[in-house]
């Protein structure tokens, strides 16, 4: 990915890009998150479709700075986590440099951070993002700088070879049906095999990350949560991210959803921009969902969507 292939941000380090707000933006906000973070997810993820949410974060949040963390499929696979906690150090001192220097100045607000994961290479990502900055014993960290809210982006589902073959796919390069024909058969082996070693315990899956992710001592059981996820979604099932919602809340965390009907993976703000977005700002300013989806994941089977009656519905 070229630096210039993604507007108003900074390459610096490997996936890892920054829009400092500082540097092109001299308007404060005392509502405006003071660093978005954002672990993009496998395959889909193409500059294009990233700059569309950085574009929108910068429009509904000026006075923001924004972090941009990108994966590629060995990092989910066989890359070991020790080389992307290392590869996370400019990450880890950009979060540092911005939230320190907010919480010095005394003419802007100090609302913390967000952190926006999709998926589970954003997931795995945001997970050795917050367990390298502990490990790093510098007092600022994640969890001391205040992360005020997380969003989980049709994540996190369960293992499955079928979903996880679906995910890989999207990572293939465009080209003829040869390319592709040799692509998927060579993805349907490793896949297989990578899923089977997991099975055995000997690599870790996502049933481990979406335990780590209910653990406190990752993220922290203060972050409050927004899990957003669609219904014809492929790839992760919006049922496992249900319970896992579901999960999260049983054990203390303050959890929400927003629900979309159609919506592929990776892709709620193509289905509707104002829900997407609505729900978002909602969140951040800890207001009430206009969208919220209440009840667990059993009583919406079958296409219910059993919103709060009380709030508008959606117009879908």
């Amino acid at each position: 990915m070229k630096d210039k292939e993604l507007e108003a941000l900074q390459k610096i380090g490997q996936n890892v890009y920054l829009y400092d707000e500082s540097a092109y933006n001299s308007n404060e906000s005392n509502s405006d998150p003071s660093l978005i973070i954002l672990c993009t997810w496998l395959g889909g993820a193409s500059p294009r479709r990233i700059n569309k949410y950085v574009a929108q974060y910068r429009a509904l949040f000026p006075a923001s700075s924004i972090l941009l963390i990108t994966t590629t499929l060995p990092d989910i696979t066989i890359r070991p986590f020790s080389i992307l906690r290392a590869r996370l150090k400019p990450a880890r001192e950009a979060i540092c440099r911005i939230l320190s220097r907010k919480a010095k100045d005394t003419t802007g607000g100090k609302n913390d951070a967000l952190l926006h994961v999709f998926s589970h290479g954003g997931c795995n990502m945001a997970i050795q993002l917050a367990l390298s900055m502990k490990e790093n014993s510098d007092p600022n960290t994640l969890h001391h700088l205040r992360l005020r809210g997380v969003i989980f982006d049709c994540c996190p589902g369960e293992t499955d070879f079928r979903r996880s073959y679906n995910a890989a796919v999207l990572s293939l390069p465009q080209g003829g049906k040869l390319v592709q024909l040799v692509g998927r058969a060579v993805l349907y082996t490793t896949v297989g095999t990578i899923t089977s070693i997991q099975n055995m315990g000997l690599m870790s899956s996502v049933n481990d990350l979406r335990h780590q992710l209910n653990d406190e001592a990752v993220l922290g059981r203060q972050v409050r949560r927004l899990y957003m996820f669609s219904q014809a979604d492929t790839t992760v099932d919006w049922g496992d991210v249900m319970s896992h919602m579901e999960a999260a809340r049983e054990q203390g965390y303050q959890a929400n959803g927003v629900m979309f009907r159609n919506s592929p993976h990776c892709a709620l703000m193509l289905e509707d921009e104002k829900k997407y977005w609505t729900s978002i700002k909602q969140f951040w300013l800890e207001e009430d969902l206009s969208y919220k989806v209440d009840g667990p994941a059993s009583a919406l089977e079958g296409g219910s969507t059993d919103i709060d009656s009380s709030l508008p519905r959606s117009k879908l």
